[in-house]
């Protein structure tokens, strides 16, 4: 069975119309190349749709069965036809974006604002991830993007710079270290260290880790958390010290004080990631990025 379109519109209109010749008319078609779309489609179903005589046609019951059926896909069928097109110029469709905690305390919220206000029929879907795992998943497609801690390290994604930060030891604000302006890493050689915990924060662990041990120490790390909000506030309440990227936040954030370090540490680079094949394709996509680096140029 290979039903068309043009058969369901003649059959629409013939059934409006119960008239061969004005539904001929209608359609702008020979009345002769009419009938035959009715008899292929009816031969095509095996079902008799019209009862025809030489004054009058009639619908038949299994023709006003298939007319109600017809009537909702027909709208439906134009409406795929506009969402298909809205989709090819990106204004429709779910995006499904990887992050991390440093981009959610970042530039994330902004762009995910910002693009929702001029994309508002696109769902974005956001999910937390290690950074490996989520450059993996950008690699299969699982993911369409994602914002993750540098290097992307896969010949499959492209990726565009989206900060780099420098580190901070933050302690609290009691702590016999608070009001110094910057320290040298060594004065926190015998503290006791809160951190992210290692199968979340995995990567940024590897690259603090062999920041001190490159200073001739090996942190003494006494309690983990899942987020950036838990490390922090373990340390306001006074259970250790951390190193965490310098951010605006953590200024105004009761209970603590920031740090800065003398020696020149990693850069810690957040990255947006994408699959390279996806791209000319993934129009939503292409939009998306493009706030990205409208949102960086302004604020970043």
């Amino acid at each position: 069975m290979n039903i068309e379109i043009r058969h369901l519109r003649a059959f629409q209109m013939v059934a409006d119309e119960l008239n061969f010749r004005k539904a001929a008319e209608r359609l702008r078609v020979a009345q002769p190349a009419l009938t035959r779309t009715i008899k292929d489609l009816e031969g095509m179903m095996e079902v008799q749709l019209f009862e025809r005589s030489t004054r009058t046609v009639t619908i038949t019951n299994a023709g006003k069965i298939f007319r109600h059926a017809v009537e909702d896909l027909l709208p439906s069928l134009a409406n795929a036809v506009v969402l298909a097109r809205q989709a090819e110029k990106g204004v429709v469709g779910e995006l499904r974006i990887g992050y991390n905690d440093f981009a959610m305390y970042g530039l994330l919220p902004v762009i995910v604002r910002r693009f929702r206000a001029a994309y508002p029929q696109v769902s974005i879907w956001l999910g937390q991830f290690p950074s490996p795992e989520m450059v993996k998943q950008v690699a299969q497609g699982r993911l369409d993007a994602a914002f993750h801690l540098g290097p992307a390290a896969n010949t499959e994604v492209d990726s565009n710079l989206i900060r780099s930060e420098r580190l901070v030891a933050v302690v609290p604000d009691t702590h016999r270290l608070a009001e110094r302006g910057a320290i040298p890493l060594s004065e926190l050689t015998l503290e006791d260290f809160v951190m992210g915990r290692h199968d979340t924060w995995g990567a940024f662990h590897q690259l603090i880790l062999s920041y001190c041990r490159d200073n001739g120490f090996e942190m003494n790390i006494i309690q983990e958390s899942l987020n950036s909000d838990g490390i922090i506030n373990l340390v306001a309440a006074g259970l250790g010290v951390t190193l965490y990227v310098e951010s605006d936040w953590l200024y105004t954030t009761r209970g603590v004080a920031v740090v800065r370090l003398d020696q020149p540490g990693p850069r810690i680079e957040t990255l947006v990631s994408w699959r390279k094949k996806g791209l000319p394709q993934h129009r939503t996509l292409q939009n998306f990025l493009e706030v990205a680096e409208e949102v960086l140029a302004s604020e970043g």
